[in-house]
């Protein structure tokens, strides 16, 4: 019985962090999300920009100085591309860190599911045969008066 309570006990705590993780887990999808638009935003913008400078480049419609601000333009931007980039990958690893760590709860807590069931199916048992033998002394205690 003391068995089964501290098992039972054990179960909610797992059922917990599952869900814990679950809401970490959401959080950090969320935030990849975010950074994955953050880096498609920065790359739309770099091919706007560099299409727009190509067609007056071709026209011939840049002086120096124009040449000058578009390429520190494309400097800064490759710059803040990569470390999107970086950041993005960060989101995504542990993003895959987290989705390991919730099935691995979830494997815990169906484990401990497991044994609770089968604390609970030979507690069941016993009892069983405890009434069968309370049972079976009464059968026989009366057969002997």
């Amino acid at each position: 019985m003391r068995k089964n309570k501290t098992i039972t006990k054990i179960l909610k705590l797992k059922e917990n962090k599952k869900k814990e993780i679950e809401l970490e887990v959401k959080r950090a999808s969320d935030r990849e999300e975010e950074e994955k638009t953050k880096l498609k935003d920065l790359e739309k913008d770099y091919m706007d920009t560099l299409k727009y400078f190509n067609e007056k480049h071709e026209e011939g419609l840049l002086d120096i100085s124009n040449l000058i601000s578009y390429y520190d333009f494309f400097s800064r931007i490759n710059g803040k591309i990569d470390e999107q980039k970086k950041i993005h990958t960060e989101c995504l690893n542990e993003l895959a860190w987290l989705k390991d760590t919730l099935v691995n709860a979830h494997k815990e807590k169906r484990m401990f599911e497991i044994i609770n069931n089968k604390a609970v199916k030979r507690e069941h048992k016993e009892n069983l045969n405890l009434e069968q033998k309370e049972n079976d002394f009464i059968a026989l205690s009366r057969r002997l008066r």
